[in-house]
């Protein structure tokens, strides 16, 4: 399908973003960054994050707004019918917007085009729920795993590309349920399909959809553990039985999920190690604390308070222990931190406005006044 954004230009950014990471690093010199900004140009609108939100938020009520506009002529009796056709005008209006914007305006990501994306696809969705309403659930997942895939692949857009992968095990689910050995085999199902979907977006190079590549591997790692989960299982076994009981009964080959509960954490941080890849080993520090929490939730001895003291001091043990191994760089693995932290400046601005200050170019706040340490110590403020 053919993409709405400009890829040379994303390409461009992409090598930017490296670049100017490579900077921070001291990598590469003020001269060089500007040598490769002259490069790999891109004139993508990208605002900051805030401006972003209010944009995002003042195009949902741009199309609330036109949606009763047009409302007003077509409504009639207010039959599905004409809602149905009312959703169709706005999705064409929606999606018309969304293309001159982003060809005319060079929008990327910018609030704008993602409201007015979600606007359309929400439009799409109304006809479809209200005349088709005897469709099953899987026949509804496949119409809008469609419609969710073909946007994914135009725009890229993260949500879209998180809707088509749950929508598709949603999809799965249902299917599956319909038969009493599919309810007996669902985990290994969700195991086995996020293992493929994990294969298939590793694949994918195209820095067009890097972001969601990105999305989709954590959600594909993160539904395979819970698809093996010792809790997950033996808890969604008693829900989908309707076995109302203070305490879910065990579940068939128990000492198999016992082993995935442990093992996938496991295998999860070791490659992820292996292979320096944060995705894999966030992802196994995450269902490493979950597959803790499950053996604490059925065979922990310990009191509440007991565990928490015990956890605290594990971790600060294990931190330090890792820090001291690491801070000489082993098997290419450092405890050096990666990249500056986003959010830095947002804190000098909220320290600035409680202290009076003002940030200087560097985002760190001056404590003026005084002459023995600052913050106002000396005789004078």
């Amino acid at each position: 399908m053919k993409k709405a954004y400009n890829e040379t230009w994303i390409e461009n950014l992409h090598i930017l973003n490296k670049a100017e990471h490579w900077a921070a690093k001291k990598l590469l010199t003020r001269e060089q960054l500007d040598q490769a900004e002259k490069a790999f140009p891109q004139q993508f609108y990208r605002p900051g994050i805030f401006v972003k939100i209010g944009l995002f938020i003042f195009t949902l009520i741009a199309c609330s707004f036109a949606s009763g506009f047009i409302s007003m002529f077509i409504i009639g009796d207010g039959g599905q019918e004409n809602i149905s056709v009312i959703s169709l005008f706005c999705m064409a209006g929606f999606l018309f917007f969304l293309e001159f914007l982003i060809k005319k305006r060079g929008l990327y990501h910018s609030g704008t085009d993602n409201a007015l994306l979600y606007a359309a696809l929400g439009a799409a969705a109304i006809p479809i729920l209200s005349l088709f309403q005897d469709l099953q659930v899987w026949q509804f997942c496949i119409i809008f795993f469609a419609i969710t895939y073909a946007a994914t692949l135009r725009y890229a857009d993260l949500l879209t590309a998180a809707g088509s992968f749950l929508i598709l095990i949603l999809m799965l689910g249902d299917m599956m349920m319909k038969f009493p050995i599919g309810k007996a085999i669902l985990p290994f199902g969700v195991m086995i399909l996020s293992a493929l979907v994990y294969l298939i977006v590793k694949k994918i190079k195209s820095s067009y959809y890097h972001d969601c590549r990105k999305l989709i591997e954590i959600l594909a790692l993160a539904t395979f553990y819970l698809g093996g989960n010792y809790l997950v299982v033996r808890e969604g076994n008693a829900m989908l039985n309707d076995l109302n009981l203070p305490f879910a009964p065990q579940i068939p080959f128990a000492q198999v999920f016992y082993f995935f509960t442990i093992g996938i954490p496991v295998a999860y941080i070791f490659f992820g190690l292996k292979k320096h890849d944060r995705v894999l080993l966030i992802t196994g520090l995450l269902s490493l604390a979950l597959s803790v929490y499950t053996y604490k939730h059925y065979f922990s001895p310990f009191t509440p308070a007991q565990e928490l003291a015990i956890a605290g001091m594990a971790m600060i043990v294990l931190s330090a222990a890792v820090i001291k191994y690491l801070h000489t760089p082993k098997h290419g693995l450092s405890d050096e931190q990666e990249g500056k932290r986003k959010l830095a400046n947002l804190e000098a601005i909220l320290v600035a406005q409680h202290l009076g200050q003002t940030p200087g170019e560097d985002g760190n706040v001056e404590f003026g006044g005084g002459n023995f340490g600052g913050g106002g110590s000396g005789e004078t403020y």
